[in-house]
């Protein structure tokens, strides 16, 4: 799928999110039906000077691939020494991060800053096209500013570079979150570079239906899905079995998302420690746990718990008061 290096075995796509990619994540979404992984975004000046956070979210198993790693830069001669020690740990592909909206990333000329300047974002894609053994991919906005669609020719940019794969948001940078997924915009991408590289769609897919909307109004090749995954792997397999097969899948049971919440927990904190893994993993039962319909005194009592011991006790009541 990605310019016919990589094969992608599904059209639903986990999302890079930055505090959440995790490996354990990474291995239950491939497992669900992700046609591939991506770290969360790396900062290639971090990864130059050995930061041990940066380092350890590198390591992955074979069983995450086809994985990518995300970088966040402005300029070529950032990136290229960091390039050197990427190759090494053989990830399936490259994919450059033009959308991020944070703004000490923009302030600094990264993520959704690039996307003022069509021509730095061709000069980055070559440069790192020519540098790399393995496919780049882009992932972008639909602009910088709210009214603008700056998305067409920064995408046209960097496939003429050589990118092998374009992810659209529909949103700008300035929307952040809160404004409404612009579809058209990113069918207004798919349209310049039909048939040169796959485009994947991205924002607001929560379920099925938002999915099927996403490829019908915009003809993508994908879609791409973050929060609406968050806690629901199982939003990776729905999508892909009815688009081969045309079946509806049920909702899992609460004590299918139970054990893949201590699954999920069991990898976390194996990689963190108790302390901090359970930390990272405890704002996860909120995602899982969400669809059963917990009030504001469960949530509360989840955030509430200060050990996986503490945390079981309460989701043991969840699930006697939900069976």
């Amino acid at each position: 799928m990605i310019s016919g290096r990589v094969e992608v075995g599904t059209r639903a796509l986990m999302a890079p999110m930055v505090g959440y990619n995790e490996a354990p994540l990474r291995r239950i979404c491939r497992r669900f039906g992700s046609g591939l992984a991506v770290t969360e975004m790396i900062k290639p000046e971090k990864l130059l000077r050995g930061d041990p956070q940066v380092l350890r979210d590198l390591d992955f198993a074979e069983n995450e691939r086809p994985l990518g790693i995300q970088i966040a830069v402005r300029e070529p001669e950032d990136m290229l020494p960091a390039l050197d020690l990427i190759w090494p740990r053989g990830f399936d592909f490259v994919d450059l991060n033009m959308g991020c909206p944070l703004k000490k990333e923009c302030n600094k000329g990264w993520g959704a800053a690039l996307l003022r300047d069509p021509e730095r974002v061709g000069r980055l894609v070559g440069a790192t096209v020519a540098a790399s053994p393995v496919p780049v991919t882009v992932k972008v906005r639909t602009s910088y500013e709210l009214g603008e669609r700056s998305a067409p020719d920064v995408v046209e940019a960097a496939v003429e570079a050589g990118a092998g794969l374009i992810c659209v948001h529909g949103r700008t940078k300035m929307g952040w979150y809160r404004e409404q997924n612009d579809l058209s915009a990113i069918a207004a991408v798919v349209e310049r570079v039909a048939g040169r590289v796959p485009v994947v769609g991205n924002g607001d897919v929560v379920d099925l239906e938002s999915a099927l909307r996403m490829f019908r109004e915009t003809r993508c090749d994908a879609v791409m899905i973050g929060r609406g995954a968050m806690g629901n792997p199982w939003l990776f397999e729905r999508i892909d079995r009815y688009l081969n097969r045309g079946e509806v899948l049920e909702d899992p049971s609460l004590e299918d998302v139970r054990a893949l919440y201590e699954e999920h927990m069991d990898g976390v904190v194996e990689i963190f420690g108790e302390k901090k893994g359970f930390a990272q993993v405890r704002r996860y039962a909120f995602y899982y746990f969400g669809r059963f319909g917990l009030g504001n005194e469960w949530r509360r009592q989840i955030a509430g718990t200060k050990s996986r011991a503490a945390l079981g006790a309460v989701l043991d009541q969840v699930g006697s008061e939900s069976s």
